[in-house]
């Protein structure tokens, strides 16, 4: 009986931390309204013609921007690209890239590991008011869980938000050593490559790294992506003399942002019976993946051609100015 009578209280305990664990995450709009100024489009070329494009996160708020490797490094020369240019999200994304692409920063690799396929920028000239996207500790995420990416999908929209869950963790992955990942089945594409996967206090877990398509004999693959542990990240950052820490989670909705639609939306989320129905709408939503911004399809080639083409034409009005 006394034993029966222990194993029910357990049992509570874990419902009630359960219920409050629901009660404190955040909805796929919150994360994305917390995390969404932090993330960046980048755009790397060597001879303004030809390049890659990917998505990083604002670390640090001197301007450290974490992203994968491949997007900023030129492999078969081993050295990073001869021109990174960087933009801000802005504070409403058009799909008209004159309006959206104007906070643009030159930025310069300060270290990188292909094989674990991570690098850091660094802005040049940073703002002092950049939003930083704050690490989570991946252990405290299991299988499961519901997690959130943010990127920059080719034929998608700039700055697109996509939700899924924790499909699986893999050590080791393709056999390196140290490069733990999670699959999820939240939607990646070219463009994403980079970007903050992030858990439902709107951390960053993962960095967003490549995807499945193809099998080997040819049959197309679905839903099948990886992101690297942000574990893997923090420890490569303290051995480049960049600490990093994982935030804690919150109590409640404390750390939000306050101003504008953010505290408004905020304050309705009053009351746990409300909040519960809340969740209960948005675990019927992430049952797919879902593209939950507006689509506004474009041509990663195409948008780093123009890009170069406009600076080159600025520096062109600038050499015609001193000349006179």
């Amino acid at each position: 009986m006394k034993k029966h009578f222990i194993f029910t209280i357990a049992v509570n305990i874990i419902f009630i931390l359960h219920i409050i664990a629901s009660v404190d995450a955040y909805t796929p709009k919150e994360i994305y309204q917390k995390a969404g100024q932090g993330v960046v489009l980048i755009l790397a070329t060597d001879d303004g013609k030809k390049g890659s494009g990917g998505t990083g996160s604002i670390i640090a708020a001197n301007g450290l921007i974490l992203t994968n490797a491949h997007v900023v490094i030129n492999e078969d020369a081993g050295r990073p690209k001869r021109r990174i240019d960087v933009f801000l999200k802005p504070e409403r994304v058009t799909g008209n890239m004159n309006k959206d692409l104007t906070k643009r920063f030159d930025a310069r690799v300060i270290a990188y590991d292909s094989q674990l396929d991570l690098a850091v920028l660094k802005i040049e000239a940073a703002s002092s008011s950049l939003n930083v996207v704050q690490f989570g500790d991946p252990q405290q995420v299991s299988i499961g869980d519901q997690v959130t990416a943010i990127g920059h999908p080719e034929t998608g929209g700039l700055w697109t938000l996509t939700t899924g869950s924790i499909s699986a963790e893999i050590e080791n992955f393709n056999n390196i050593n140290g490069k733990d990942v999670f699959q999820t089945e939240a939607s990646f594409n070219r463009g994403n490559s980079g970007g903050p996967l992030l858990d439902q206090h709107g951390y960053m877990i993962g960095i967003n790294t490549s995807i499945s398509r193809r099998s080997a004999d040819g049959l197309a693959i679905t839903a099948i992506n990886f992101s690297i542990k942000s574990s893997v990240a923090k420890k490569w950052l303290s051995g480049k003399n960049i600490p990093v820490s994982y935030a804690n989670k919150p109590s409640g909705k404390a750390d939000m942002p306050a101003a504008g639609s953010e505290k408004e939306i905020t304050n309705k989320q009053d009351g746990a019976a409300g909040r519960k129905e809340e969740k209960k709408k948005e675990k019927d939503i992430v049952k797919e993946p879902e593209i939950l911004t507006e689509k506004n399809p474009y041509n990663l080639d195409k948008l780093i051609l123009d890009q170069m083409k406009d600076m080159e034409d600025f520096m062109d009005e600038m050499r015609q100015k001193f000349r006179k």
